[in-house]
């Protein structure tokens, strides 16, 4: 499918980018994920960076309905990023927390804006049906980060499957139930802990992707 690789756009929330073609990590939400005066307080934040940085240690405290943490619900997810591996994306690492989900791909051969609104139809009509309610169940608009190099891609992928210890839900990203880890062998884990080792100070302020970033402005 041809789109335009490189386009920018201002969503509802956040700006976008197909950023070339480039790996990619995407963030959505459930709706009601952020209360109405937390994202009056993220909306008055000027700076875009410091919006999503915030609005992510938000989505980490846990709140609102939390349908994902329902294992059948968790489950509609997985599944359809699965469905869509191969077709609009190569699918790399992924996790699903109980108000969001993360996920990074490769080779994305549909707009992010597409893969995002599939996505989120079909998810939210099955997870819907599954627990007898109607009505929106993800957010309007969603994160997107695209990978500057492959250091910064390993950095996202270890991000989001750490996610779950940021949050403070386990202590082992290996019990964390729903997460691309258990896709890995067993010595993968021994990586992990040294990368969490290494980067553990910085990785519970924020993302260690926006700091690099920072610091690469400041030089």
């Amino acid at each position: 499918m041809g789109f335009d690789r490189d386009r920018m756009y201002k969503g509802a929330f956040l700006p976008h980018c197909e950023a070339g073609g480039r790996p990619q990590m995407i963030t959505i939400r459930l709706h009601d994920s952020l209360p109405e005066k937390i994202l009056a307080k993220l909306k008055q934040e000027a700076d875009d960076e410091r919006r999503r940085v915030l609005a992510q240690r938000y989505l980490d405290d846990g709140l609102g309905s939390c349908v994902l943490r329902r294992p059948k619900a968790a489950k509609i997810v997985e599944e359809a990023l699965e469905f869509y591996d191969g077709d609009a994306y190569s699918l790399g690492d992924w996790v699903v927390m109980p108000n969001h989900i993360h996920f990074v791909y490769t080779r994305p051969e549909r707009p992010v804006g597409k893969i995002c609104k599939d996505f989120k139809s079909y998810t939210g009509l099955m997870i819907n049906r599954l627990i007898g309610k109607s009505g929106q169940m993800w957010q309007r608009d969603y994160f997107d980060r695209y990978a500057r190099d492959a250091g910064h891609l390993s950095n996202m992928r270890f991000y989001t499957l750490l996610n779950p210890v940021k949050a403070g839900l386990v202590d082992d990203p290996f019990d964390w139930e729903f997460s691309s880890i258990h896709d890995y062998p067993p010595e993968f884990k021994d990586d992990i802990r040294r990368w969490y080792r290494h980067w553990r100070k910085r990785f519970w302020e924020v993302p260690v992707f926006v700091e690099e970033e920072e610091e690469e402005n400041e030089g």
